[in-house]
């Protein structure tokens, strides 16, 4: 396998506790020919001294005044010389071989845009591990970026080439800057996951993305909006209420049937399709989750209407037995 340069983007914001076990995981990596960009955000801790600890020769170090995840992301991209960027959180664990499977996989699949991989998700505080078991084939990634984030950020590598044709992070918090730049790889050809286990999350109340008020409130219903118009090519209310439901926000909807919503997850479905020919089969599964998922919190939406109604309850709980209602997501 040949061993492009790769380059490695971690953002540092007060991390002493987590960093080193980061660090060390990519400076131990199978794959050795990468530079490891690391960017002290303007961090108030000791990060900057666990930092200045290595003197490995790959790591290029810069600190400078806090600006935030995204805005930290895009200095590290117009810093990077790689053929292929990769992203390293402070507080995850990539294992091993991460970088080189990652590497082999988009050496092999030059379409392939953007590649996460599958992670752990492990917490300091409990014994309890979990798995990311994200989706992998790019048929169903397609449809599920519509709705919501289906890749570990800490996990993702791309093209330096990719990112310079689409853009970089938006720093806009109407919207997460993950799910934001994935869904506009998305829109220009197909994204990928490994189904391997190659980044352990670590799971803590301190992350970014958890801060109280730092992405406005609807920032994953406006993503999906945006996402589901860009691909239909055109605004439609319905769109509007099925990105309300599938984030539960019930103050936006309109009242729309379920047979409505269903025409319109179809509509979705054979656009879908049209890019994924060969792969009909695997969108039709995935359209009929979609509709499970949908269906479901319309009844539980309805129930919550008529909690008063004995009547009315016991027939929706019924319908929602008969019907098997509860949302179930593949993974392929």
């Amino acid at each position: 396998m040949s061993q492009p340069l790769v380059s490695i983007i971690l953002p540092v914001y007060n991390a002493q506790d987590y960093l080193k076990e980061s660090l060390d995981s990519i400076l131990n990596q199978t794959y050795t020919n990468f530079e490891f960009i690391i960017l002290n955000d303007g961090s108030k801790d000791e990060s900057e001294k666990v930092i200045l600890g290595y003197t490995d020769p790959r790591i290029r170090y810069v600190s400078h005044p806090n600006m935030g995840l995204a805005g930290t992301l895009n200095v590290g991209l117009s810093l990077a010389n790689g053929t292929y960027i990769a992203r390293q959180d402070q507080d995850d664990i990539s294992r091993p071989d991460r970088l080189e499977k990652q590497v082999r996989f988009l050496e092999e699949h030059p379409s392939v845009l953007l590649l996460g991989t599958r992670a752990t998700i492990f917490s300091d505080s409990s014994s309890e591990v979990r798995v990311h078991d994200h989706a992998t084939h790019p048929a169903i990634l397609k449809f599920d970026l519509l709705f919501d984030n289906p890749f570990v950020h800490s996990s993702v590598m791309f093209r330096r080439k990719d990112i310079e044709l689409i853009g970089n992070y938006n720093t806009d918090r109407s919207f997460f800057e993950d799910f934001e730049l994935w869904s506009r790889f998305s829109s220009k050809g197909s994204v990928a996951n490994l189904r391997e286990v190659l980044v352990e999350y670590r799971h803590h109340d301190q992350g970014l993305s958890k801060t109280t008020g730092y992405f406005k409130e609807d920032a994953r219903y406006a993503q999906t909006l945006r996402n589901i118009e860009a691909l239909m090519g055109k605004e439609n209310a319905l769109y509007n209420e099925l990105a309300a439901l599938f984030h539960w926000d019930t103050a936006k909807l309109k009242g729309f049937s379920k047979q409505e919503l269903f025409n319109g997850l179809t509509d979705i479905a054979n656009k879908i399709k049209e890019t994924f020919p060969d792969d009909t089969a695997l969108v039709e599964a995935r359209l009929q989750q979609y509709k499970k998922i949908i269906a479901y919190r319309l009844n539980i939406n309805a129930r919550r209407k008529f909690a008063g109604n004995f009547f009315k309850l016991l027939r929706l709980k019924i319908e929602n037995k008969l019907s098997k209602l509860h949302p179930h997501v593949i993974n392929d």
